[in-house]
């Protein structure tokens, strides 16, 4: 009888260790948890996008992204761009008719990067809502081709705060050898 009171006591102990374990694990993941929260707040408590404020307030993660990602959907439909620019030459102008419409929130940038090599072809200054550029110059000597790239737009605030990006798909076409290639060659 004694032997299994001992038994019975032991396996109590056991339990007990663990339940003290798994509950300081517990507590300490909590406590890191609100430090965490804390240092975010300081961060985003002055932001003018509200899915900073959400973030700030100690909002979940996956509510955050969601107000995130529909507040770029919005804004992503007042901004246009060719999906084929055409070039003459490469050290010509193309039309890409690039456009912030003035019911956008936000201002924007626009960087026309190549899939093949990484290399940003173009790269805008801030474009302000309501303003457009329509010709663009290339910044790479690329010869006559199709180039498949990715135009990322990135958003700003009115006070200039990153607000977040999308891309999509655009093909640069150069119709021929630039001025200078025809010259040497």
């Amino acid at each position: 009888m004694k032997l299994n009171k001992n038994l019975i006591r032991s396996c109590f102990m056991f339990l007990a260790v663990i339940c003290l374990l798994a509950g300081s694990f517990l507590v300490g993941m909590g406590l890191q948890k609100m430090f965490s929260n804390q240092q975010t707040r300081k961060e985003y408590a002055k932001s003018e996008l509200e899915w900073k404020q959400e973030l700030a307030e100690g909002e979940d993660d996956a509510i955050v992204r969601d107000l995130r990602n529909q507040e770029l959907v919005k804004n992503m439909k007042y901004v246009s761009l060719e999906r084929q620019i055409y070039f003459d030459q490469s050290d010509a102008p193309g039309d890409a008719r690039i456009a912030n419409d003035s019911k956008n929130n936000f201002g924007c940038t626009l960087k026309i990067v190549r899939d093949a090599t990484g290399e940003v072809v173009y790269e805008s200054g801030l474009i302000e809502p309501g303003y457009y550029i329509d010709e663009i110059h290339l910044t790479g000597g690329l010869k006559q081709g199709f180039y498949p790239c990715t135009a990322v737009w990135s958003f700003y605030t009115q006070g200039e705060e990153y607000a977040g990006e999308t891309a999509w798909k655009v093909v640069v076409i150069i119709k021929s050898e630039d001025k200078t290639s025809k010259e040497n060659g």
